[in-house]
This record gives structure tokens, C-alpha cells and sequence, in this order.
């Protein structure tokens, strides 16, 4: 039984970062389209953009391992890159974590991936 509780969560997590590797994928690819067919912009829903900005920041920090990070940084990361504005780092953080537990707050303002 306990060999099967453990089989279990050693999956999830396996299919948890399996997941975000694709959801990386998936964003690199639609960058590339669209500045193959050069669209117009369309406006993006607020909630499409919360999970972009979850995105960009995970790849960011995990592009950077075990370098610290300024909140600040990413906020500009995330403006430059997706158009996404917001005043704090802390409830995208929030939601990273969950998905993707090597991301640490080191010290305030400051995170870190750590391998």
C-alpha cells in the first residue's frame, strides 16, 4: 500500500513537470508563429495573461539556476515580454510555488531556482 502511495506521487510529479516543460514549449511555439504570419495583436483575456506571466517567470528562474532574482526584474521580464502589468510579484509567486516547488523566496524581493 505505502509502495503504491509512493509510486503515485513520484508520477504526479513526474506529470506536474511534464506539464509545465510543455506549457514552455507550447509559448516558445506561439512566439514563432506569430512572427511568421506577423498578425495583429489581439487583445488577450486577463486570465490568459495571469497564466503567461506564470509561464515567462518559471522559465525565467529556471534559466537562471541558483541565481538570485529581483522581484523587480521579473516584473520587467513580464512587462517586456507578454505586455503583463501588475504592481506585485507575490500572488504570481504563490501559484509558482505550488506548481513548481524548487522556486524559493530567498529574502524578500529576492527569489531563486535551486537544481
Amino acid at each position: 500500500m505505502k509502495e503504491k502511495k509512493i509510486y503515485l506521487q513520484e508520477r504526479l510529479t513526474k506529470i506536474n513537470k511534464s506539464m509545465i516543460e510543455l506549457h514552455i514549449e507550447r509559448r516558445k511555439l506561439r512566439k514563432e508563429l506569430t512572427k511568421l504570419q506577423e498578425l495583429d495583436q489581439k487583445v488577450i483575456r486577463r486570465e490568459n495573461k495571469r497564466q503567461q506571466a506564470i509561464a515567462e517567470s518559471i522559465y525565467l528562474l529556471r534559466s537562471h539556476p541558483n541565481k538570485r532574482i529581483k522581484s523587480k526584474d521579473i516584473l520587467q521580464h513580464l512587462k517586456d515580454t507578454i505586455d503583463y502589468n501588475t504592481d506585485s510579484f507575490a500572488s504570481i509567486f504563490r501559484t509558482i510555488q505550488r506548481v513548481e516547488p524548487n522556486i524559493n523566496q530567498v529574502k524578500r524581493g529576492y527569489y531563486i531556482y535551486k537544481i
